[in-house]
């Protein structure tokens, strides 16, 4: 099964380009979904169209894949040409640009280098979409194209991978644009990753040792948890206090059986399974990603890797609704009962902290003995909602991930995805009141009406996620 990755943008197509380069060295073989062998030669090609308005950075990232030494064999991947879709000048960060001029004018060149991705699948299995949320090109154009893909295969799946910019401001409008981003991506897309910059930013100084990283650097993090839940894994059982749930039976699969083995369980489908099982609601479609461990490279060699301390730490990160070790208060507990709700929470001496609250989450494990460990506190009642009777999926490899020894990935459509938008949308509305550079955006041919509306639309999502 092959799976298209859309690079949009500068921020787009530099973590494309990490993106393949984690998914070529994390795995003994480079894994068919991503990578095809398209001539005699048996030359590894990506499964990737990349798309920019400028030349400059699909130029740069092209020749570092060509130029890049061995990784697999002896072996090394590149780009298709017929995949690079480019203009002569950029958006400028204006989304309507993006949006209005630059979409529908290579509107053809564009699906026409996807559908010939998509016809060197075997059998397809949708769409991963790179973005940055905040420019012209990544998120007005991306916002576009994820419309055009979804009325041109309508039966596909397209999971958006996003990366929200710096809250300190990396561009003026940067609150219009990832508003009206959003909006967008919640009407089209299955399923909507956003990633902070940051907290990628805390991580590497904070935790990898890195005192200035680069956007070498920032990807590559990027592009860790993704790659994690991506290479191939099995579904495994789940064991709860209160009752066993197999997963794999609960695909609806007849052939799937449980076994302490790879060779006997129920393979992960990339994107299906995943969007299924995390984006069954249309109005949640907001996610999460929590990745374990982060540890400089230099400190590999003298850590000791155990599942009981990684999976402490990841559970911790997950209901306190942190990224990283750092932000985690363990103070925080689980109320007593699992109808015990984040308002009641604040009115509550015996619950003094609210808990981030998920409507579905996905587990991936990889390393030794990740078939048999307990991960039941992931299946605690109290960190869903009361109508949630599947809440979490449970995934496992036996293979190392990479450099590490054992690795766990938390994919979760949880509330702490939404604070970036609602903190957005309070920046948002500041502007449009004052009708800052709106001029900008209605000389492409926007109107106001189309802000009024995108706002609206990401307060809904806020307001579900608050609910629950």
């Amino acid at each position: 099964m092959g799976v298209v990755v859309v690079q949009l943008g500068q921020g787009g197509n530099q973590m494309g380009y990490a993106l393949f380069r984690c998914l070529a060295s994390a795995s003994n073989s480079f894994p068919d979904q991503f990578f095809r062998s398209s001539d005699k030669k048996g030359k590894t090609k990506a499964r990737a169209v990349i798309i920019d308005m400028e030349p400059k950075v699909i130029h740069g990232i092209i020749g570092r894949a060509k130029s890049a030494p061995a990784q697999i064999n002896r072996a090394v991947w590149t780009y298709d040409a017929r995949g690079v879709v480019t203009g002569d000048s950029g958006s400028g960060n204006n989304w309507a640009r993006g949006y209005y001029d630059h979409g529908p004018y290579n509107l053809n060149s564009m699906l026409k280098a996807v559908r010939a991705e998509v016809e060197q699948c075997d059998v397809f299995g949708g769409f991963i979409i790179l973005q940055s949320m905040a420019g012209g090109t990544g998120a007005g154009l991306g916002a576009y194209l994820v419309e055009a893909l979804k009325d041109e295969f309508p039966s596909s799946f397209i999971l958006c991978y996003c990366i929200w910019p710096y809250e300190s401001g990396e561009v003026i409008v940067q609150n219009y644009n990832v508003l009206l981003t959003l909006s967008h991506l919640q009407s089209f897309a299955d399923g909507i990753i956003i990633l902070q910059n940051e907290q990628l930013s805390i991580i590497c100084r904070m935790l990898l040792s890195i005192q200035r990283p680069s956007f070498d650097d920032l990807n590559e993090l990027a592009v860790q948890g993704l790659g994690c839940i991506l290479l191939p894994s099995y579904w495994r059982a789940i064991e709860t206090s209160s009752r066993p749930v197999s997963r794999a039976a609960s695909k609806g699969d007849s052939e799937s059986k449980l076994s302490n083995d790879n060779s006997g369980q129920s393979r992960v489908r990339i994107l299906s399974d995943l969007l299924a099982s995390l984006c069954f609601h249309p109005g949640y479609k907001v996610l999460t990603l929590r990745f374990t461990p982060q540890v400089p490279a230099q400190s590999l060699a003298f850590t000791n890797f155990t599942w009981d301390a990684q999976l402490k730490y990841l559970r911790q990160m997950f209901i306190t609704g942190a990224h990283k070790e750092l932000e985690m208060d363990w103070n925080i507990q689980l109320p007593r009962s699992a109808v015990h709700n984040n308002k009641q929470a604040m009115l509550s001496p015996t619950v003094p902290y609210l808990v981030n609250r998920s409507v579905a989450s996905l587990l991936i494990l990889r390393g030794n003995e990740s078939e048999y460990v307990d991960v039941s506190g992931f299946a605690d009642d109290r960190l869903y909602p009361i109508w949630q009777v599947d809440p979490l999926s449970v995934a496992s490899s036996s293979s190392m991930y990479g450099q590490y020894e054992l690795a766990a990935c938390l994919i979760s459509n949880c509330q702490s995805s939404v604070l970036p938008a609602s903190r957005a949308l309070t920046k948002g509305y500041k502007m449009l009141a004052s009708r800052a550079y709106l001029h900008q955006y209605f000389e492409h041919g926007m109107e106001h009406a189309s802000f009024d509306s995108a706002f609206a639309s990401v307060e809904d999502i806020v307001c579900r996620y608050s609910t629950l």
